[in-house]
């Protein structure tokens, strides 16, 4: 028993720390590639800066210019967050994930990737709760997040309430199930979204035990 505890003890630590891992070696294999996509562009500059300056250049380059490249890279960064952050920038940066999109070969990359990254950049601020809920059938619980509550005008429900569920799959969260269920027919989970998603993606290994965060009455 306490060999298979130790088992799953390292299993979970080892898949928790990958986890953790992954976005930070895709923001290195970003940022490196910046880096060397500048690496031209710092020696030019200081030749300039150090003329303006009168200051003999041999010697000085070679130490400043990675320092001159990591700051190219931040700038560029920190200007691309502005252009996302206004209305103009989305637009122009729509245009371009629209051309990406029809370009063979890049598309199906590009497109799997954001697919990705909107998955976990949106889900904490889209998705205001978890659930369990019985999908598809009865007796089979499965893992929801709640994406908002409706007024049922349709009379679906004797609530007169309905929310709208979505249902991912594992161990790829992009896609799912959108289920409309009344607010009497889940049960809120001890866990947030971000716990949520890391137990949909391990497959259900990592993961706090599941408890009943508020029991709603039924129906």
């Amino acid at each position: 028993m306490q060999r298979k505890a130790k088992r799953h003890f390292f299993r979970n630590t080892f898949l928790t720390g990958l986890l953790i891992l992954i976005p930070l070696f895709v923001t290195y294999i970003l940022v490196s590639f910046l880096f060397n996509l500048f690496s031209g562009a710092g020696a030019p500059f200081l030749k300039a800066l150090f003329g303006i300056l009168s200051v003999d250049p041999s010697g000085l380059i070679e130490s400043w210019e990675p320092v001159v490249n990591i700051v190219l890279v931040l700038t560029v960064i920190f200007i691309l967050g502005l252009i996302g952050a206004n209305i103009v920038g989305r637009r122009i940066i729509a245009a371009m994930n629209a051309l990406l999109m029809r370009v063979p070969i890049v598309n199906t990359i590009y497109g799997a990737v954001k697919q990705v990254v909107e998955t976990f950049q949106g889900p904490g601020k889209n998705f205001q709760r978890v659930v369990l809920l019985q999908f598809p059938v009865e007796g089979c619980w499965m893992m929801g997040l709640v994406a908002s509550e409706r007024t049922d005008h349709l009379n679906l429900f004797r609530s007169k309430k309905m929310i709208s569920v979505f249902i991912p799959t594992t161990p790829n969260p992009t896609s799912g199930f959108l289920a409309l269920v009344s607010p009497a027919d889940v049960i809120e989970l001890n866990y947030n979204v971000e716990e949520a998603f890391k137990f949909i993606v391990s497959s259900g290994i990592i993961g706090k035990q599941l408890a009943a965060h508020k029991l709603t009455p039924s129906r």
